[in-house]
C-alpha cells in the first residue's frame, strides 16, 4: 500500500487512536497515516502495536508512534496524552476505539465482568476526552470520534454490558458535542454493524459451528457481506475531516443496511 499524493487531508495533524493494535483501530491508524497525520496508537497489547507498525503504508507522509497503555487505567491515559502534548503541543483528533466484547446473558454476568467492560469501553472514552479537552478549548478546535455500535442503538439479549456501554458512548458523544460547540469542538460517534475484527472472530470461535455462524450472519446482511475494517475507518476519517465541519452530536451508522431491516 502506498500513499496517494491527492489524499492528504490530515497532513500535519496529530491524532490519537486507541485500540490501535488490531481491527478497526489499526485500519483507522493506517488511513490517517496514509493521509499525512502523525498518529499515536494506544493499545494494551505491545505485540499488536508492533504488527500495526509493520502494516503502516510505505512511502506515507504520516507517522505511526506507539503508546503501550491500558485504556482502562486513568494514570496511563493521562501520561499518554501528556506525552503527545509534550512532543507536539497539541492534539487535533481523538479516536476512542478501544473496547472489549462480553457475550454473557444477565444470568451469568457477574459484577467483575460488568466493571471490566464499562472501564474499557465507556470510562476510557470519558477519561481520554477529558484529558484532551483543555487543549481543544485553548485552541478553539478539536475533533473526537467515538466508536460505538449498532448494538448500542438496538440492544441484544446476549450482551447487556457491551450494548449498554455502546449506548453510553452514543449519549456521551452527544453531551460532549453540545458542551464543546462554542469552543470549536466537534464530537460524533460511528456505529458499526458486523465487522471482520478479532472480536468477531472470537465470538464465532465460541460457537458450536463457526462456519455456520458466519454463514448465518452473512445471510441476514442486505449487502451480502460482513463489513471490513476499512469501511469503518473511512467513516471515521470523514467525520474527522473538514468535509464534516458542520456535523456534531450525531451517529454515523455503518452496517450495510442491517439496521434498516429487522435485527436480532
Amino acid at each position: 500500500m502506498t500513499s496517494s499524493p491527492a489524499a492528504q487531508r490530515f497532513k500535519g495533524t496529530v491524532v490519537i487512536v486507541t485500540g490501535a493494535g488490531s481491527g478497526i483501530g489499526q485500519a483507522t491508524a493506517m488511513a490517517f497515516v496514509q493521509e499525512g497525520a502523525t498518529v499515536y496508537g494506544v493499545d494494551v497489547d505491545p505485540l499488536g502495536l508492533e504488527r500495526s507498525s509493520a502494516a503502516m503504508p510505505s512511502g506515507a507522509v504520516g507517522r505511526f508512534i506507539t503508546l503501550d497503555a491500558d485504556a482502562s487505567t486513568p494514570e496511563l491515559i493521562a501520561s499518554s496524552v501528556d506525552r503527545v502534548l509534550e512532543e507536539n503541543g497539541c492534539v487535533d483528533v481523538l479516536v476512542n476505539n478501544a473496547g472489549i466484547g462480553m457475550s454473557k446473558r444477565i444470568s451469568e454476568l457477574d459484577i467483575g465482568d460488568w466493571n471490566r467492560v464499562f472501564d474499557t469501553n465507556l470510562r476510557s472514552v470519558y477519561l481520554f476526552s477529558k484529558a484532551v479537552w483543555p487543549n481543544f478549548v485553548s485552541r478553539k478546535r478539536g475533533v473526537i470520534v467515538n466508536v460505538a455500535s449498532v448494538m448500542g442503538q438496538v440492544g441484544g439479549v446476549g450482551a447487556p454490558a457491551y450494548c449498554t456501554t455502546k449506548a453510553g458512548i452514543i449519549m456521551l458523544s452527544r453531551c460532549l458535542a453540545k458542551d464543546g460547540a462554542r469552543d470549536g469542538i466537534r464530537v460524533n460517534s460511528v456505529c458499526p454493524g458486523y465487522v471482520d475484527t478479532p472480536i468477531l472472530a472470537r465470538m464465532l470461535q465460541e460457537s458450536t459451528d463457526p462456519d455456520a455462524a458466519r454463514h448465518e450472519i452473512v445471510a441476514k446482511m442486505p449487502m451480502g457481506r460482513i463489513g471490513n475494517t476499512r469501511d469503518i475507518a473511512s467513516g471515521i476519517l470523514f467525520l474527522a475531516s473538514a468535509d464534516a465541519a458542520y456535523i456534531s452530536g450525531t451517529e454515523l451508522t455503518i452496517d450495510g443496511a442491517l439496521t434498516a431491516t429487522q435485527i436480532d
